[in-house]
């Protein structure tokens, strides 16, 4: 592969040297302005300098303000209730388990016994 790249990149070389060499002398005038132009323009700034630091400032002021409203907000109920289901669902335990939940609790509490009644 890297030999027929290097035969087409030869070929592409002799057509467009080719190409130049059938250019009139006008075009050719035309194109070295251009050319010229473009490499005079590219030598000068065109930002002013003052929009670095303002950009900085920007930037800065930015991440500053992001920073103090996520700082502040607290998580929601409804986030926090979210967060419960997802961790319910993922759990490898019986659902069954969930929905007697309250069984559990009574069993865990000590549940009452035959002694207990008398």
């Amino acid at each position: 592969m890297n030999e027929r790249q290097d035969d087409f990149l030869r070929q592409a070389r002799i057509t467009l040297d080719e190409a130049e060499q059938r250019i009139d002398g006008v075009t050719q005038t035309r194109l070295g302005a251009v050319r010229r132009e473009a490499l005079a323009a590219a030598g000068r700034s065109h930002r002013p300098i003052w929009l670095l630091p303002a950009s900085g400032l920007a930037v800065a002021a930015t991440v500053a303000i992001l920073t103090v409203s996520l700082w502040q907000v607290s998580p929601s109920v409804d986030s926090l209730a979210a967060l419960e289901d997802i961790a319910l669902l993922s759990d490898e335990a019986d659902p069954e388990f969930y929905a007697e939940l309250e069984f559990y609790a009574w069993i865990a509490e000590g549940a009452p016994t035959e002694d207990d009644n008398g």
